[in-house]
């Protein structure tokens, strides 16, 4: 994965078997961006805030990991792209929890991959996710689009 703080949300691999599952883990700072401004009066970490929520970006890296386990590595000239996300958030995430993500490989076929994950915290359900992804090439020296 070649992302780096601040947007690697991943603290921790907890365990993982490739082509199985990967358990990973972040913890919750009330140093996070995304709480300064929502609910202040009440620091809950956001479930969706745009372009994506800390706890579902997260899953998707998460995934992306497991994804790279489990196939070929990526060639340079290749990315990850997170196709479909859906979400079920259960109850609210606060600074100071650390969040576990179990993540398992539904399917893997060919360059595409779907997965889910059990959210938790201290053994407690906050989320849920299934999502799909594939591997695509890019053109490094391609037009940008903006």
């Amino acid at each position: 994965m070649r992302g780096r703080h601040p947007r690697l949300f991943i603290d921790r691999v907890l365990d993982h078997e490739p082509g199985v599952f990967l358990r990973s883990m972040f913890a919750v700072s009330a140093e996070m961006g995304a709480l300064s401004g929502h609910l202040p009066e009440r620091g809950l970490t956001p479930g969706v805030i745009l372009p994506g929520s800390h706890t579902m970006q997260a899953f998707a890296q998460s995934g992306v990991l497991l994804y790279q386990l489990s196939s070929a590595p990526l060639a340079d000239d290749e990315v990850t792209l997170v196709g479909t996300v859906k979400s079920r958030f259960l109850a609210p995430v606060v600074p100071g929890d650390q969040v576990v993500l179990d993540v398992r490989a539904d399917r893997l076929s060919g360059h595409t991959f779907t997965f889910s994950a059990a959210v938790t915290v201290e053994g407690r359900s906050v989320a849920g996710f299934r999502g799909a992804m594939s591997r695509a090439k890019v053109d490094p020296a391609g037009a940008r689009p903006w």
